[in-house]
């Protein structure tokens, strides 16, 4: 395929419409192929590859469990429900932690200095 480059004919100059003429440079050498090239395109390929695949992947996952979802309003209560009772065990180890913070001496509001806002 180079040497299809190679045969066929090359601007040398460009003319512009004032009549100036400017030499083009040749650049045949830094088109050649290289090893460095060469990986880094197979690389840079692979890469993206994988994340717009991964991406779309995760798209069409999350649409395809959107739709099994809605579709069965049985399932989509459970769902919330168990969401729900999550969220609040979740609150509730919070709340957990923050009492034995302040059973341990000063409150949150004391030792962050915010009593007078409060």
């Amino acid at each position: 395929m180079f040497a299809a480059f190679r045969a066929t004919e090359k601007p040398t100059h460009v003319q512009f419409a004032g009549g100036r003429t400017e030499p083009i440079p040749d650049v045949t050498p830094l088109l050649q192929p290289s090893a460095l090239g060469d990986f880094a395109t197979y690389t840079l390929f692979a890469g993206g590859g994988l994340f717009i695949g991964g991406e779309i992947g995760l798209l069409g996952g999350s649409l395809s469990a959107k739709r099994s979802i809605t579709a069965d309003p049985g399932s989509r209560k459970r769902i919330e429900d168990a969401f729900r009772r999550f969220r609040a065990e979740v609150l509730r180890e919070e709340a957990k932690k923050l009492e034995a913070q302040t059973a341990g001496g000063q409150g949150l509001i004391d030792r962050a200095g915010l009593d007078g806002f409060i």
